[in-house]
């Protein structure tokens, strides 16, 4: 295994831990397949391409840990380069990985390159695999989840809870991809309380946006002075900042991001939107390992498990009629038809 500066080490990385996500991964590897013509076992040559240093616990943490599964079950190493100057760099690396016969390349951030479907096209017997952006190329795998599903429940939440009636959004990036987390998070917030005022803001630093603790903390900061007191991170590894500077204000809340972080924030935290890309990741890999190429835009979310609303149980704010609720509401965004995901598709189609 080709790992470039890979910092953390892995709490996780016995084969007994991927064991609770083994249904979750068949539902997925069956949706990803359903619809294929089968081919021969195809030889591939993967590598990742990180825009930034990974961090335990991160988005990025995830993205590694569903290629690591994959090289666990099938002895295939996976290449990892981690570019973290500019997005002109991660394009000029990204034309390198192709020209060497890297496929299925993974590209992390496409939604910030204007000039990715180009590089694509003109490397078409290349595989890419696009975290979440889709394009209408036939050799790039768009896997995109819908985020406003699991933000609605925090939303919901969030207007449930706060005390101000202001209540915050923290973005890493003002692209299209956060804003669909934004877009669910107010469709919830609203339906649960009309007269909550959302404050938005963005790190906005390029590449940098994703690591900048120090950005984020100040922005929750100067929200906090404003008497916001319940804030939703979607900044990557730099919402730790957000819920740093809450738990140290000790009179507001905040929410975890792609994974749960109630142990972490027992006190502070009142639930995590889980994005389990780790487990899409190991199924699209695993799909193009089989010689399987079946469309070029796999979607998730609750319906699929990949997208879920962990309630922090260790909160004593949170209340047992608080965690009926966000059942109940996973519940009715798994049916079909619901209420709820037709007035997102209706508001946050555009922001996907």
């Amino acid at each position: 295994m080709n790992s470039v500066g890979l910092q953390y080490k892995d709490r996780n990385s016995s084969n007994s831990v991927f064991s609770k996500y083994r249904s979750l991964t068949t539902a997925l590897l069956c949706t990803l397949v359903s619809t294929s013509t089968f081919a021969t076992e195809a030889e591939i040559k993967p590598i990742v391409l990180f825009q930034s240093e990974i961090h335990q616990g991160s988005y990025l943490y995830l993205v590694d840990k569903g290629t690591r599964r994959f090289e666990q079950t099938t002895s295939i190493p996976v290449t990892r380069k981690i570019i973290d100057k500019s997005n002109g760099l991660y394009i000029q690396e990204l034309i390198n990985a192709a020209k060497e016969g890297y496929s299925p390349i993974v590209v992390i951030e496409s939604n910030s390159m204007d000039t990715f479907a180009d590089v694509a096209r003109t490397y078409p017997s290349i595989r890419f695999i696009s975290l979440d952006v889709s394009y209408h190329v036939p050799n790039i795998l768009g896997l995109t989840f819908n985020h406003a599903e699991g933000a609605y429940i925090i939303g919901y939440l969030a207007g449930l809870k706060t005390k101000s009636n202001k209540v915050g959004f923290i973005g890493g990036k003002n692209i299209p991809t956060i804003n669909n987390f934004k877009c669910g998070y107010e469709l919830g917030l609203k339906d649960s309380n009309p007269t909550a005022v959302l404050n938005t803001d963005y790190i906005n630093k390029g590449p940098r946006s994703w690591d900048d603790v120090d950005s984020a903390k100040a922005i929750s900061q100067k929200m906090l002075d404003e008497n916001v007191d319940v804030i939703f991170p979607v900044a990557g590894y730099a919402s730790l900042g957000v819920m740093e500077a809450v738990k140290n204000d000790g009179d507001s809340f905040s929410f975890g991001v792609d994974q749960d972080y109630s142990m972490q924030f027992p006190s502070s935290t009142l639930a995590s939107l889980e994005k389990k890309v780790d487990v899409a990741v190991f199924a699209a890999l695993m799909q193009l390992k089989n010689g399987i190429w079946n469309g070029n835009r796999k979607h998730f979310g609750i319906k699929q498990g990949v997208i879920n609303v962990a309630i922090n149980s260790h909160n004593p704010s949170v209340s047992t009629s608080d965690k009926t609720l966000i059942d109940k509401l996973i519940l009715e965004l798994k049916g079909k038809n619901n209420a709820i995901s037709q007035k997102i598709n209706l508001s946050c189609s555009s922001t996907q």
